[in-house]
């Protein structure tokens, strides 16, 4: 014989807990909501359509209809893509154990206007090797 379980509204649970623990569930439900959107639903979150993004890429409508479609494309197309609805793409890796880590210059856009480490050593040798000459 099968058991019936009764479905049980969240606001029975949620009723339960503080008002302060009900404000974390929510702003917590919030974010896992924005992670799930699709291309077309963060377009429409900002209340664009596909001509004013395409005008802004300047394109064509049916060239943002097919990129909406797309389930895989270069990081630098998606940036384009973001950057034309007014947001800015950072990349984040997850790991299992909850450590998170930004990517930065992934894609063709630098996250940072600083000079790499690399570069920075670069331009002190060099400004060290003028001194040399004019001693």
């Amino acid at each position: 014989m099968t058991k019936t379980y009764r479905t049980v509204p969240a606001e029975e649970i949620l009723s339960g807990f503080s008002r302060e623990r009900r404000k974390k569930i929510n702003v917590r439900a919030a974010e896992l909501i924005a992670e799930e959107f699709a291309l077309r639903e963060l377009r429409e979150a900002e209340e664009l359509t596909q001509e004013d993004v395409a005008r802004r890429l300047g394109g064509r409508q049916v060239y943002i209809s097919r990129l909406e479609k797309r389930a895989d494309m270069k990081l630098s197309t998606l940036r384009e893509y973001v950057g034309a609805l007014g947001g800015k793409l950072e990349l984040v890796v997850s790991f299992p154990k909850g450590r998170r880590v930004r990517l930065s210059e992934i894609g063709g856009a630098s996250t940072s206007d600083k000079p790499s480490r690399k570069r920075r050593l670069a331009a002190a040798r060099k400004s060290d090797r003028k001194m040399d000459r004019r001693r």
